[in-house]
């Protein structure tokens, strides 16, 4: 489902609301709790709405440096992740720390709220933490498959590094959503 999704969030913004209305009813429908649900989607929709652009065009596309680094200045990625590494040092490992705090950032306030329907903090911390480190990791497999992936179905494209590394973080959330839903 996400694997669709994402790609489909990442064409249009208007994707984002409906994917976190989306997990707002599953949520509702696998555990009866409206408040859980209602968490769980506008943490989707708040955690999905803060930059990121200039970071996943480095590691999915490009690999080259961007002079005036503005991604992640408002909300402190940017600020937190050049303590771990000097963007003028070591641009593509900044990144690469700028995203993985970046999915942080998207997946606490969306997993977290599960909390309150049984599941442990370990497994949630688990989960959040995978999808963290699974955003870089979506961007490196989408740059090495730019040139080796290219289809579109029903207008969907899945050619050249974004669009693939999109494909790839929808279904590490996939993986990550049907393991809770099995647990």
């Amino acid at each position: 489902m996400m694997t669709i999704l994402n790609r489909l969030r990442g064409t249009q913004g208007l994707w984002s609301k409906i994917i976190g209305l989306l997990l707002a009813l599953v949520v509702q429908i696998a555990f009866h709790n409206t408040y859980v649900a209602l968490a769980v989607g506008l943490g989707y929709i708040i955690g999905e709405s803060f930059g990121w652009g200039e970071w996943i065009g480095t590691l999915s596309c490009n690999r080259t440096a961007v002079e005036n680094n503005e991604e992640g200045k408002n909300n402190g990625i940017q600020w937190l992740a050049s303590k771990v590494i000097d963007p003028s040092e070591d641009w593509i490992n900044y990144c690469r720390v700028a995203l993985t705090i970046r999915g942080f950032y998207w997946w606490l306030p969306t997993l977290a709220p599960l909390y309150f329907v049984g599941f442990s903090v370990e497994l949630l911390t688990l989960m959040i933490l995978a999808l963290s480190i699974g955003f870089p990791i979506a961007c490196e497999l989408g740059y090495y498959f730019r040139d080796k992936i290219s289809f579109e179905k029903f207008g969907l494209s899945y050619s050249g590094g974004w669009e693939l590394q999109e494909g790839f973080y929808g279904l590490m959330q996939d993986i990550v959503l049907i393991s809770l839903i099995l647990t």
